[in-house]
């Protein structure tokens, strides 16, 4: 009976997706194969979040310390080397737990499966040669500021950047594509540069004034079509994460548990919708509740029946911090502004 019931619900939840899928499908042949998938999705993440809501609010200090030591007994936690050098410590085992509205059953299975992922990508080991095709592109960027003039020749400010340099705001330029090359070395040639461990001069990271670490993306120099394969995207996504990871300071005593995205959506291409679905299942089933805010901005006409299709894969706590900015936000400079001026947490 129960069932019976939310079978209206069901079908409200699917309507608006199921009117767009012919359409869908006449953009790009491969999203028929995607549709069936999304629609499920899209119903099995609301009605987990129902759940997730009735249950996080009750849950006291002391009863999640007590749910994290649990998890900690029944999923324990593998040796660095076998996930590629990082360490699970009592803040993984609490992002874990929030997702799931400290349900430890469900708790205890995500992170099962993330560590069995986790030893056979090994994320944290991951170097750009393990992904040429995706870093020798300037689709993702590690957002820096440029500081001092002659030593960084690897991108020029854009015009928008250079007419805020001149009016007194602050410049964030894209100056360094992670896995790129950059200078020269001793014999002339390209130095291989791997962020965080070697770095231009003059030049510093750019964080949000919470202390959350900054990409950008551009989706018109994004080519994900381009990569060997559909690993390569995993381990691409997975090659950002821990970048912004290492990048996160510690503010208060604490460190940093969350991260900044700004995504210019111009020039998005139906072919990208299989890679963007890998790259959220990426961020929701191995780096929960590391996303601090995600700004879309350059939004063009046709990219909100895509959107449909993107919030089924996303659950409460992800879509909670995406965010369509102002039209008349048009460059990074304008959306860190934005950005600045929100009251966000970048702790757990």
């Amino acid at each position: 009976r129960k069932a019976m019931v939310q079978l209206p619900r069901a079908r409200r939840l699917l309507r608006p997706l199921t009117s767009r899928a012919a359409l869908l499908s006449r953009i790009s042949p491969r999203l028929a194969l995607l549709l069936p998938l999304l629609l499920a999705s899209k119903l099995a993440v609301h009605l987990a979040a129902r759940g997730k809501r009735a249950g996080s609010s009750t849950v006291s200090s002391a009863e999640r310390q007590q749910l994290i030591a649990e998890l900690r007994a029944e999923v324990s936690a593998p040796l660095p080397h076998a996930i590629g050098g990082e360490t699970l410590d009592a803040d993984t085992y609490q992002r874990f737990l929030q997702v799931h509205g400290w349900s430890l059953p469900k708790a205890a299975a995500m992170l099962s499966k993330d560590i069995e992922w986790r030893k056979r990508v090994r994320p944290r080991a991951l170097r750009p040669r393990h992904m040429p095709a995706a870093c020798s592109q300037r689709g993702w960027v590690v957002l820096m500021r440029h500081q001092g003039s002659g030593n960084l020749t690897e991108d020029e400010p854009s015009p928008p950047e250079a007419a805020a340099a001149h009016s007194g705001r602050p410049a964030y330029l894209p100056t360094l594509r992670i896995g790129h090359y950059f200078g020269r070395g001793k014999g002339g040639g390209g130095r291989s540069l791997h962020p965080p461990h070697t770095k231009p001069p003059l030049a510093h990271w750019v964080y949000t004034r919470h202390g959350m670490p900054v990409t950008y993306v551009n989706v018109r120099a994004w080519h994900p079509e381009r990569f060997t394969s559909r690993d390569e995207c995993t381990r691409f996504c997975a090659y950002h994460m821990e970048h912004y990871i290492r990048r996160m300071p510690v503010r208060r005593g604490r460190r940093v548990q969350r991260a900044c995205i700004l995504i210019s959506l111009s020039g998005f291409k139906a072919s990208m919708v299989p890679h963007v679905c890998e790259c959220i299942q990426v961020l929701r089933r191995h780096y929960p509740g590391r996303l601090g805010v995600a700004c879309l901005y350059n939004t063009p006409s046709y990219w909100y029946p895509f959107w449909r299709i993107f919030c089924g894969l996303f659950d409460e706590e992800i879509m909670s911090k995406v965010h369509f900015l102002p039209a008349s936000v048009a460059d990074v400079a304008g959306a860190m502004a934005w950005v600045d001026k929100q009251q966000l947490h970048a702790f757990l």
